[in-house]
């Protein structure tokens, strides 16, 4: 829909201001010679009905008709002919109404087809009118457009974040539930340690992270939980560690950004050919700029790099396609494999 922005809310109001606008400036501008003022702010008064008629036909009729689907030679001509008929209708409602009616001591007989007058009419006084309110629809139409598409962007990148918040790695799910299963029948005490993480993590996806912005002290929780759960699925042959550092506090993210980077690390990290695999995150705030590397082990055999690898369930590719929505021109993302660990190094400036 149209946004259309009006004085005091307006509209009536709006329109008379820009009338009352329209023939001050244009008495001002072709006032010349010495008849005064008044003898101009007369003439351009009794053009106002020409220039009214340009104004609304060119803004409700032509414009929408021919130069917003683009149809720019359609629309030259019928402005052609517009100004033609608005300029032969003010001769006749002068020359045979106005001047007669009002002005019977000071006027004359004239034709109405007197060719100069009538070309006069139209480029000196009706052509800057309809050129003016074409700018203002084109200007008008290119605010909606350009609108559209922020709005049309904003829908794709909420739907690109509530498909990443919709997904809760199956395998990870299933696993935790068989390990808190496990743990329940044989009435360990990690049992409820695993009900309140999982409890914690799923609230986190669900509700706190509806927001476009969130603490980045709750991301990093965030993590933390899912860190927790992977190791007590692992047990003792995982080691994994999480640092933060720097000013932490009050700065914000947008929600599960960094979770698909650290998920995928545990994914192809911990893998059943190794022993002993590990998982590090270390965080940083400084300077205005977030720092996130995450390293982890991994068996060599696996190509990271491959057009079907996926982070997180949705692909690396969406994860680089959200940071370039939500951080323009505003972060690095690398990674490298070397033998026996793989990197990520992610700078976000907050």
């Amino acid at each position: 829909m149209t946004q259309r922005f009006y004085m005091a809310g307006n509209r009536l109001l709006t329109h008379i201001l820009f009338w009352i606008g329209y023939v001050f400036v244009y008495t001002g501008v072709h006032a010349e010679g010495e008849d005064g003022l008044w003898v101009y702010f007369r003439i351009e008064l009794q053009g106002l009905p020409a220039a009214m008629l340009v104004t609304y036909v060119n803004i409700y009729c032509l414009f929408p008709r021919f130069f917003k689907p683009k149809r720019y030679i359609a629309y030259a001509a019928s402005a052609v002919v517009l100004l033609f008929t608005a300029a032969l209708l003010n001769r006749i409602l002068i020359e045979r109404f106005i001047e007669p009616q009002f002005f019977p001591d000071t006027t004359y007989y004239e034709p109405i087809f007197v060719w100069y007058l009538l070309f006069k009419g139209m480029v000196w006084f009706l052509a800057p009118v309809l050129l003016f309110t074409l700018l203002i629809k084109a200007v008008e139409h290119w605010v909606d457009q350009e609108r559209i598409h922020q709005d049309t962007r904003r829908e794709k990148l909420a739907a690109e974040l509530n498909l990443l918040k919709a997904q809760v790695h199956p395998h990870f799910l299933f696993n935790t539930l068989n390990n808190l299963y496990a743990l329940t029948l044989q009435s360990a005490p990690a049992a409820p340690q695993v009900v309140l993480k999982l409890s914690e993590l799923m609230s986190y996806m669900l509700y706190e992270s509806q927001s476009e912005l969130i603490l980045l002290e709750k991301e990093i929780a965030h993590i933390s939980n899912y860190m927790a759960l992977e190791k007590l699925r692992y047990g003792d042959r995982l080691d994994v560690s999480l640092t933060a550092s720097g000013e932490t506090e009050a700065k914000m993210i947008a929600p599960l950004l960094l979770i698909p980077f650290v998920e995928n690390a545990f994914k192809h990290g911990v893998s059943d050919e190794m022993d002993d695999v590990w998982v590090t995150i270390d965080l940083k705030v400084k300077d205005g700029w977030l720092s996130v590397k995450v390293e982890n082990s991994h068996a060599g055999g696996e190509n990271r790099d491959s057009k079907n690898n996926t982070t997180g369930g949705i692909g690396l590719q969406n994860v680089k396609r959200r940071l370039a929505l939500l951080y323009p021109d505003a972060h690095q993302l690398s990674h490298t494999k070397e033998a026996a660990h793989y990197t990520v190094d992610l700078k976000i400036r907050m």
